[in-house]
């Protein structure tokens, strides 16, 4: 008796149910994401001076303004507190907050760039080929942490900051988290784009490509129409590496002194534990780093599943 068989996305998707533990990483990922807009909603709605500024003793609980233990007097105090008496269990819930701000725009820009360069290069060939291979091999040759820094530093202080400044989204969004995004987008691009290239290469020698071109489609059609669907699922899957990696760089560039700057990020957390462990406060240490490793753990096995679900080569 033969199986009834769905679309592409519906067959992807039993394909990757039968992964009882994609499945659980997956729901932990929505559940990183809820916290997320949760966190954000609070910071639209209760307006400055944010929750996660304000010490405990100054919110009414009977709690001192310095460092303490996990407790059970407010559900503020689970993580303990900081040594300003801060509550460590909001500063990491705005902390996801900017994790996922930084891993969705950073990947979606790196992801436009070498899904765009990629694509037209394994498409068009001849010098447009060239001058692709020619700067994506430029970047690929630079080591990553110093390319990263240098274009940090240039956008934190160079004429772009001063640009970024004068526009109205400056007072939402910090000139660090944009600094972030810009540099996440325009240094990890490089993989995906020669992907891209070497699968259009092949699937543009195709049947239905060649067949595509007599009928007389343009050459945007046949890209984005015909050839774009057959290989988006490296696409996909990049962006999933993509947003793990920006949210690590995220924390090295904030240790460093040239990430976020105005808002509680687990890399602010990780860096300002350096003197915090010499008192022996490894709660703030301990929360920040559980909650980026567990995200980073269901990204990468979501992403793996997503891998195998998606992939037409192993589709039998």
């Amino acid at each position: 008796m033969s199986s009834e068989i769905g679309s592409p996305r519906q067959e992807a998707w039993r394909r990757f149910k039968r992964d009882r533990v994609a499945v659980f990483f997956l729901g932990l990922f929505i559940s990183y994401f809820a916290v997320a807009v949760i966190a954000q909603l609070l910071e639209f709605y209760q307006g400055s001076p944010f929750l996660y500024e304000l010490t405990l003793s100054e919110q009414g609980y009977p709690i001192a303004e310095s460092a303490t233990p996990p407790s059970l007097v407010t559900w503020q105090s689970w993580f303990g507190t900081t040594s300003a008496g801060k509550s460590v269990l909001l500063r990491v819930f705005h902390g996801t907050k900017v994790a996922f701000v930084v891993g969705t725009c950073g990947a979606l820009v790196s992801v436009l760039i070498g899904m765009t360069l990629g694509l037209v290069a394994g498409f068009i060939g001849g010098w447009v080929d060239e001058a692709v291979v020619y700067i994506y091999s430029t970047v690929a040759s630079i080591p990553y942490l110093l390319l990263m820094l240098a274009l940090a530093f240039i956008v934190r202080q160079g004429p772009i900051a001063e640009t970024y400044r004068s526009l109205f989204i400056s007072e939402y969004v910090s000139l660090g988290l944009f600094n972030i995004v810009v540099v996440i987008g325009l240094t990890s691009w490089v993989t995906l784009c020669r992907l891209i290239r070497a699968e259009v290469k092949k699937v543009k020698q195709l049947d239905y490509v060649h067949a595509a071109r007599a009928l007389g489609y343009s050459r945007r059609r046949i890209m984005f129409v015909h050839i774009l669907p057959n290989v988006f699922h490296l696409v996909i899957i990049n962006f999933s590496l993509t947003f793990v990696t920006a949210i690590k760089s995220e924390v090295i560039l904030t240790f460093l002194g040239v990430g976020v700057d105005r808002e509680p990020s687990w890399g602010q957390m990780i860096a300002g534990a350096k003197s915090e462990l010499m008192q022996g406060i490894w709660w703030p240490l301990l929360a920040s780093g559980l909650l980026l490793f567990l995200l980073t753990l269901s990204v990468n096995y979501v992403g793996d599943a997503l891998r195998d679900a998606l992939d037409p080569r192993l589709k039998h």
